[in-house]
């Protein structure tokens, strides 16, 4: 992709109008709700609350009757939590909606359904992002998810409220046209945060010859002239290992949340590209910040 079509692309508006807050009602995944909350703030969004119920937990055929009060007591206690969740959604747009059976597959259908642009999810803990690459729910929200994806990952800490503000966002590309697909949110949530902007292009261990100078230009033509960002992007070329230089420049910058574009679960065989889908969750899984994730 050329720098000008990066820039159009860029350039695209990004509405946020419909979020999925994906719960298991444990502590862990309700760290994840201010951000939720925050960004519907932001955007004038109808965020839908979602807890499944999993029928892996009840596998018995046929269903006993006491499998199946076992079901329905578990169906009114996630009833009666999703009611408490509700009242901390007051004066924003809302839903909550509880389901029984597979959870991606029911998940997946409502976020086709009603047209969701945004799952917030948090993964945090034993159960959360340490099982992305063992194949649980949360791996397939975030391989397979058709809409980006915001994850509180495990090494995000402090109290969510306090940190949930937005000052600084830092968007790593590789120039490639699935890394970009990441750019209008970067370029949207700085503008509606008024944060400042990072972009950043590493280098592979591979690849000694570079030019920093042309490399940099690159990274600050992606920014439309017209985008009214509150303050100038700035741009950092670096050269290793791309997980560790994003983590490292998280840190240094005291970066609230990185923007990754990634190629879906479709297109991974035999991609080489330093953001694909297992640097992505790297990069969650130590990153100190939340993620955004935007399949190319």
């Amino acid at each position: 992709m050329t720098t000008q079509a990066a820039s159009q692309v860029a350039s695209k508006r990004v509405a946020l109008e419909k979020i999925v807050f994906a719960t298991d009602l444990s502590k862990d995944s309700a760290e994840a709700l201010p951000y939720a909350l925050s960004i519907a703030r932001k955007y004038g969004s109808t965020i839908f609350a979602v807890h499944v119920v999993s029928s892996l937990a009840f596998d018995v055929t046929p269903p006993t009757m006491a499998v199946q009060a076992i079901v329905a007591q578990a169906l009114r206690e996630a009833k009666e939590s999703m009611a408490v969740l509700a009242n901390q959604m007051k004066g924003i747009p809302h839903e909550t909606i509880v389901r029984k059976g597979d959870i991606w597959g029911e998940l997946s259908t409502i976020v086709n359904d009603k047209d969701i642009d945004l799952i917030v999810v948090g993964t945090h803990g034993r159960s959360g992002v340490s099982k992305l690459l063992m194949g649980s729910v949360a791996e397939k929200i975030f391989r397979q998810a058709p809409c980006p994806v915001l994850t509180v990952g495990p090494n995000v800490s402090g109290e969510p409220r306090s940190i949930v503000d937005i000052h600084t966002i830092l968007f790593p590309t590789d120039f490639s046209a699935e890394s970009l697909a990441a750019a209008p949110y970067a370029i949207s949530l700085a503008q509606e945060n008024r944060a400042r902007l990072y972009l950043l292009h590493v280098v592979p261990d591979s690849d000694p010859d570079y030019d920093e100078a042309s490399l940099s230009a690159r990274l600050l033509a992606l920014i439309p002239p017209d985008a009214n960002l509150w303050c100038a992007p700035k741009a950092f070329v670096e050269y290793g290992d791309v997980t560790q230089k994003i983590i490292d420049l998280t840190d240094e910058l005291a970066v609230d949340l990185i923007l990754l574009g990634t190629k879906g679960a479709s297109r991974l065989a035999g991609i080489t590209s330093h953001l694909a889908m297992a640097t992505a969750c790297k990069v969650v899984r130590e990153s100190v910040c939340p993620v955004l994730t935007v399949h190319g």
